[in-house]
């Protein structure tokens, strides 16, 4: 039998994974040695910020110690449901909580890849904590994106932006491409990023500061419950591309039974555990604002099939402020290519 770890060394171990995990699903390495250091703190903080030409990852102690026990909770709260409605695990409990932090470690990892220290110069970014102000910090090392030329409801609009952006990439590292053989490796691999997004809610909550500048769980849950709602298409979408094809031929697509099986087998038991551990940590108001199962996969619908519409398109808050953040978003991203 193995000795237990610290959690000092299971967050270490958690950045170790993430950098490996990025190799294997980008197919190059990681372009820097990420400087780590577990913070003494029993508060959730994690802090990426720019060291030389690489990056530095300040989390704290109070982060393992947290998401272990939302998962403690979490699954507490499971057992005492009906079996069709419990959390399901793919190994010991310890195990699903190591896979919430490597994806918090992916998510730091993320804003170095893209790019973000473009725009947020040394101040980086605070994903969890009192919030950073990048044009005061950031005199140390100018950012290449004066986000000061953009009309101010943007640039409260940018932070959030960048959340999004690396969640989106972090998830795709972690649930890697679609094979039908995986379902159970999604459903368990999004349901460990639950915890992290329910707590760091809770840690927004805080500080009026960062409630106008990170994207509501709602958002972030929108998000990705829409990209596993889409997984199973883009073999074919990348096919047809591929193919120089302008339109999808069926013959490409998921068959309605394996796309039935696939939303009964993953996205319905995923978005039922988001309930759980929302209760879990103590914010059930943040599950609320989902708005409900039918109205929140109808969301989901209308932007796979109608693309980006204005947010009164759309009927819950976590749509409606993805609807807000993706012009700029996708603006963002472009001026960080160029920049």
């Amino acid at each position: 039998m193995s000795e237990p770890i610290s959690n000092d060394e299971r967050l270490l171990a958690a950045l170790e994974a993430a950098l490996d995990r990025y190799d294997e699903r980008v197919e190059v390495p990681f372009s820097a040695s990420p400087s780590f250091r577990v913070v003494p703190n029993d508060d959730f903080r994690a802090h990426v910020f720019p060291l030389g030409d690489g990056l530095g990852i300040d989390v704290s102690s109070g982060a393992a110690v947290q998401i272990i026990e939302a998962w403690h909770k979490a699954l507490t709260l499971s057992a005492e449901l009906p079996e069709h409605r419990q959390i399901q695990l793919l190994g010991r409990p310890e195990h699903a909580a190591d896979m919430s932090l490597r994806w918090l470690m992916q998510h730091e990892l993320n804003h170095f890849a893209i790019g973000h220290f473009k725009i947020t110069g040394s101040a980086g970014i605070s994903d969890a904590g009192p919030p950073v102000v990048f044009d005061v910090a950031s005199r140390r090392t100018q950012p290449c994106i004066d986000i000061k030329a953009l009309p101010q409801e943007e640039q409260d609009m940018v932070s959030p932006c960048l959340e999004l952006q690396t969640d989106q990439d972090a998830t795709e590292i972690v649930l890697g491409a679609y094979a039908a053989e995986n379902w159970p490796l999604y459903r368990y691999y999004a349901t460990c990023i639950l915890p992290v997004m329910f707590i760091l809610e809770r840690e927004d909550q805080q500080y009026e500061e960062r409630s106008r500048t990170h994207p509501m769980a709602a958002t972030r849950l929108y998000q990705l419950l829409a990209y596993l709602t889409e997984l199973p298409y883009i073999p074919a979408y990348k096919l047809a591309h591929h193919e120089g094809l302008e339109h999808i031929p069926d013959a490409y697509l998921p068959s309605a039974e394996e796309i039935d099986g696939y939303r009964e087998a993953i996205l319905e038991p995923v978005f039922a555990s988001s309930q759980i551990f929302a209760e879990a940590v103590g914010i059930p108001d943040a599950w609320d604002k989902l708005g409900g199962a039918e109205d929140f996969f109808a969301d989901i619908e209308n932007v796979l099939t109608n693309g980006h519409q204005p947010s009164k398109a759309f009927r819950t808050d976590g749509a409606k402020q993805w609807a807000e953040l993706k012009p700029l978003n996708d603006r963002l991203l472009q001026m960080i290519r160029d920049a």
